[in-house]
Formats: C-alpha cells, sequence, structure tokens
C-alpha cells in the first residue's frame, strides 16, 4: 500500500509533464520525450515539422494542422501563439 502511494504521485507527474512526438529517422519512426512547459494531461503530440521534407507556411496549414502546431508550440517550447503570421510560425519551428 505504501508503494502505491510512492507511485501513484510520480506517475501523475510524469503524465503531466512528459511528452513526445514522433519523427522518422533513418525510414524508422522515433519517439522524442521532453518536458512540458506547462502541465496537460496530453502525453503524445503532433510535431508536423518533425521530418526533414515539411517545410511548410502558414498559408500551407488546415485548421487542424494549425492547432496542432499551436498545441506543440505552447506545450513543447512554451510559445504562446494563435499563428496569425508567418514569424509566428518560424518560431513553432524551431526545435
Amino acid at each position: 500500500m505504501k508503494s502505491l502511494l510512492i507511485i501513484f504521485p510520480i506517475t501523475l507527474v510524469a503524465i503531466l509533464y512528459i511528452g513526445f512526438y514522433e519523427k522518422m529517422e533513418d525510414a524508422y519512426p522515433e519517439k522524442v520525450f521532453f518536458i512540458k512547459k506547462s502541465p496537460t494531461f496530453q502525453m503524445k503530440f503532433e510535431n508536423i515539422f518533425a521530418y526533414e521534407s515539411d517545410d511548410k507556411n502558414l498559408s500551407e496549414l488546415s485548421d487542424t494542422e494549425r492547432q496542432l502546431v499551436i498545441q506543440y508550440c505552447k506545450y513543447r517550447l512554451g510559445v504562446t501563439t494563435t499563428l496569425k503570421n508567418q514569424n509566428e510560425l518560424e518560431e513553432c519551428k524551431k526545435r
């Protein structure tokens, strides 16, 4: 019972503060883990720039991709953005 009292808070902190996204490395998917800048229960994130061939402009992003970039940018990089211009998108491309 005592071990459960220790394991539960550690697991909760890990879920809240550790995230990951997948990128292709030599034709094999690889998980990239990171410490989130703010807590959330979401663990898996999409980095639409994780593939070498991806170099998108703001006008090319669908609404869904825009939301994925906003979430990634907030939790991975700590940048709160609304993606209104290309400069904001460039900030989110940083790795």
